[in-house]
C-alpha cells in the first residue's frame, strides 16, 4: 500500500502543480488584457454560473467525490501489518534493538516448512504488533505432518529470536491429487 500511496501522491502533486502553474499563467494574461492562452473562460465559466446544487450532474459529481474520499479515508485508517517486527534481545551488557522484515520472516518460514516430507506450497501470514506476533502457517500436506510442521516453525522462530510467546496456528490444506 505504501507504493500505491506514493504513486497517488506523486500524480496528485504533479496535477496540482500543473493546474496551479496554468492558472497563474492565465491570470497574468487576463490581467494584461490579452487573450487566454489555453483555457477559454467564456466556454466553461457560463455553464458553471448557471448550475445549481439541485442539478442532477452536480449531485452526481458531489456523490462520486464523497464516495471516493470515504473510500480513501477507510483505506488509510485501516491498520496495516507492520513492515518491521521487533525481535527479542539477547542477554548482553548494552540493550540492542533489532528488527526483521515481516515478509522476509514469512518467506523463511515457508521455505523451512517446505523441507518437511510430504508438505508443499506453504503460505505464512505474520500479523500482530511489532513485538507480539500472530503467525498462521498453511502448508499443503497430510494432517499427520502437523506436529513436524509445528516443530520446524518453532525452531525457525527460535533461530530468528522471535518475541515470546508467538501465537501459532497451523492449518493444513489437503494435498493435491495427482491425476
Amino acid at each position: 500500500m505504501r507504493l500505491v500511496n506514493r504513486l497517488l501522491a506523486v500524480v496528485l502533486g504533479l496535477a496540482l502543480l500543473a493546474g496551479g502553474l496554468l492558472l497563474a499563467a492565465e491570470a497574468v494574461l487576463a490581467a494584461a488584457g490579452r487573450r487566454p492562452w489555453l483555457v477559454r473562460f467564456d466556454t466553461w465559466l457560463g455553464p458553471l454560473q448557471r448550475a445549481t446544487l439541485g442539478d442532477p450532474i452536480v449531485r452526481s459529481i458531489a456523490l462520486a467525490v464523497a464516495a471516493l474520499g470515504l473510500l480513501l479515508l477507510i483505506l488509510q485508517v485501516r491498520p496495516w501489518a507492520p513492515r518491521l517486527l521487533a525481535i527479542r534481545r539477547r542477554t548482553g551488557v548494552e540493550p540492542v534493538h533489532w528488527s526483521v522484515y515481516r515478509r522476509s520472516v514469512e518467506r523463511e518460514l515457508c521455505a523451512a516448512v517446505d523441507t518437511v516430507a510430504g508438505v508443499t506450497e506453504t503460505t505464512a501470514r505474520l500479523r500482530g504488533k511489532r513485538s507480539r506476533w500472530r503467525l498462521t502457517v498453511s502448508p499443503r500436506g497430510r494432517a499427520d505432518s502437523r506436529t513436524q510442521v509445528r516443530e520446524v516453525v518453532a525452531g525457525q522462530l527460535d533461530r530468528i529470536a522471535a518475541p515470546l510467546p508467538v501465537k501459532l496456528r497451523v492449518s493444513m490444506r489437503r494435498p493435491r491429487r495427482v491425476a
